[in-house]
């Protein structure tokens, strides 16, 4: 694939979040390197949707890595694709770097853009309670 590609094919997404490194670690994540996840999902649209993958890379509080592989959606088979987060320090919170990168399609990157903002949304609102 080429560089070009690539870029077309990922996303990045930088959000500040108010709250220390260490939770917003704890926050996204409990796991261990190999560890599988499966998250059971509903669209907007009231469809159940299935993704799961494995945990790769985790360096507490500054790192994660994982591979993210929907189900029983053509597009995805044989295909996985590499989700990192990581955390820094700024301005009494954290900064919090998104990349997802190898997406099938640009579709496919703007969709999970979207789904990876409201994520992002929710864990704001968690920590500004």
């Amino acid at each position: 694939m080429t560089t070009k590609a690539a870029e077309k094919t990922s996303l990045q997404i930088k959000r500040f979040i108010n709250a220390p490194r260490d939770r917003v670690y704890h926050a996204w994540t409990d796991v261990r390197v190999g560890g599988k996840y499966r998250w059971d999902l509903i669209n907007q649209e009231g469809e159940d949707m299935t993704v799961f993958g494995e945990y790769r890379e985790l360096v507490p509080g500054k790192k994660i890595v994982f591979t993210w592989q929907w189900d029983d959606d053509d597009v995805w088979e044989n295909r996985t694709s590499i989700v990192t987060v990581e955390l820094s320090d700024r301005d009494g919170g954290t900064e919090l770097l998104l990349k997802h990168e190898q997406l099938p399609s640009e579709e496919s990157r703007d969709r999970h853009n979207e789904g990876w903002n409201s994520v992002l949304d929710r864990l704001e609102k968690f920590f500004s309670r």
